[in-house]
């Protein structure tokens, strides 16, 4: 079976960052629109189904995944003598939330 990724349009990328509370640049539409099928992916494989990018809780979850990990939300731990940073691999709770009335458990 032949899965087609998803390709944001340009009005679901400003939904997207205007979710965000984010001022719509060409770098940063250009930067969501690469990231959001990565995310729709991650939250299709979390839920354990296949979820479409229409439903507004996995369209929350997509804008603030992307936002964790574009700022510096996703930083543990900063060095400053060689520079050495740190960012947590996993997506807090807080991010996961809106995906938890669609998670099916896998037998």
């Amino acid at each position: 079976m032949v899965m087609l990724m998803w390709i944001p349009t340009d009005q679901e990328v400003n939904e997207l960052i205007l979710i965000n509370s984010d001022i719509s640049t060409p770098v940063r539409i250009e930067h969501y629109r690469k990231l959001a099928p990565i995310y729709l992916d991650y939250a299709n494989e979390y839920c354990n189904q296949a979820l479409t990018s229409d439903i507004s809780n996995v369209k929350v979850f997509i804008a603030k995944a992307i936002q964790y990990y574009t700022q510096k939300a996703g930083l543990t731990a900063r060095s400053m003598g060689t520079v050495s940073y740190s960012y947590a691999t996993e997506l807090p709770s807080s991010v996961l939330k809106p995906l938890k009335p669609f998670k099916k458990v896998r037998w």
